[in-house]
């Protein structure tokens, strides 16, 4: 079950309208998704892209609280300020989200999403996070993400500007016990085994597509920590990238949100605009669109059998959500006895990025 409803009753008409401001990952707007829906109502959807999961944090404390609607944080970045009862979130009134009731049981009260019996986001997909590649250079990764350090990859590589992906990958690579939970020690040790794969990076791209326009103009090969998504970016430009992923190392599987941020202005639109995403027929148009996993069990028979055979549909059919359940990448927010808190990870990263 998804957690209580609370806040206004859904009875109550909506006025829809005007302005919709969003902060998410690039293309979880729905720009083509959403187009019948926001001129219908004439919603203007102003959208601005992150990189890094603390990024609407960051903003929400720096002069955005009061002009942020539409959130869409991955479960491990929720989980972590659900945890330490930082304000961001509001909690959702579920009876003005009808659709959530068709969400695959994993995304159904995931413990990510839920605090006190309230829930705070409605899945809209999931994924991997591998590497994105241009076939004609590399014919595979290599077996760990710390091998990327070898010269051959010089001028070759390109990151996105996101420290908690990142130095999780690493510390994976590195044998860490506890990838998201690292002691000022690890992560130093982190950092120094980036900073030998540094010399080969091109650049830092500040959001998806960014990362995927430097593939597509050659400027690099390999986007480490990339998205299925890029190649469809790059294919509609002409351009052939594949996803792969080092195979001792592996990757990490993620799911984002749609959440609604603490004061938010136009709460009508947010949730009209959630309910609208998260049919059937929006959220496997979603799903192609960014060559992601849907959320909601019947999007998956509209999907071609090609982008169903992309993901592990076991884990999200039944409660606990498997693998998206259990693996955590996003450290905790504050440091906890040796363990060091999120503002450590970004510091690190920011070491690594002047260095």
């Amino acid at each position: 079950m998804l957690g209580a409803a609370t806040g206004a009753s859904a009875a109550e008409t909506p006025k829809l309208g005007g302005q919709l401001n969003f902060l998410g990952w690039d293309g979880e707007h729905g720009g083509n998704v959403a187009k019948p829906f926001l001129e219908k109502n004439g919603i203007q959807l102003q959208a601005s892209f992150q990189s890094a999961a603390d990024e609407a944090l960051t903003r929400f404390n720096t002069g955005g609280r009061g002009a942020m609607d539409l959130l869409t944080p991955n479960k491990d970045f929720q989980r972590a300020i659900l945890a330490s009862n930082v304000e961001l979130f509001q909690p959702l009134d579920l009876a003005r989200i009808p659709t959530a009731e068709g969400l695959f049981p994993a995304f159904k009260g995931a413990p990510w999403l839920v605090r006190d019996g309230k829930t705070y986001g409605i899945p809209i997909i999931w994924g991997d996070e591998p590497c994105v590649f241009n076939p004609t250079k590399w014919d595979k990764m290599p077996a760990r993400y710390t091998d990327f350090a070898d010269p051959k990859y010089k001028g070759q590589l390109v990151l996105l500007d996101d420290p908690f992906g990142n130095i999780w990958l690493y510390a994976v690579s590195l044998g860490m016990k506890e990838p998201s939970r690292l002691t000022a020690a690890e992560l130093e040790q982190v950092i120094e085994a980036m900073l030998k794969m540094k010399p080969n990076v091109v650049t830092i791209g500040a959001s998806h597509g960014d990362m995927a326009d430097v593939l597509i103009r050659g400027d690099a090969s390999i986007g480490i920590g990339g998205w299925a998504y890029q190649t469809l970016i790059a294919k509609e430009k002409g351009v052939k990238l594949v996803v792969g992923s080092p195979e001792v190392d592996g990757t990490f599987f993620w799911s984002d949100a749609y959440a609604i941020a603490a004061d938010a202005p136009n709460l009508d639109n947010a949730y009209a605009f959630i309910d609208f995403m998260t049919s059937a027929q929006s959220n496997a148009a979603l799903a192609k669109e960014l060559g992601s996993g849907c959320t909601v069990e019947a999007a998956y028979d509209l999907l071609d059998p090609g982008l169903r055979d992309l993901y592990p549909y076991d884990n999200v059919r039944k409660p606990g959500g498997g693998i998206l359940g259990t693996q955590i990448v996003v450290p905790p927010q504050e440091a906890d006895g040796d363990v060091v808190g999120a503002p450590a990870w970004v510091e690190a990263w920011q070491t690594f990025k002047a260095s």
